[in-house]
């Protein structure tokens, strides 16, 4: 006599089973992807911009230390020469 766990994975081995299982979850997650596809859209863009933002700071900063001259960064302090 087979044990209830074969006679589990010989239910769900079956190919109806799978097919049924997959077209009860495919709805679901057409769904879910559609509730979250503004959100996954708005986070994209905002990390883009937010990049270009850093980016822009980051050539402003070099351009004004570029500008100072003879700054630079000791190990404790800022000297001007």
């Amino acid at each position: 006599m087979k044990s209830i766990k074969d006679s589990f994975i010989e239910f769900i081995h079956g190919e109806d089973i799978r097919n049924d299982v997959v077209s009860f979850i495919k709805p679901l997650g057409t769904q879910l992807y559609n509730e979250m596809y503004p959100y996954m859209l708005f986070i994209s863009i905002y990390v883009v911009i937010l990049t270009f933002i850093i980016l822009a700071n980051l050539v402003i900063l070099v351009r004004v230390l570029n500008h100072l001259g003879g700054f630079y960064v000791s190990q404790n302090t800022f000297v001007l020469e």
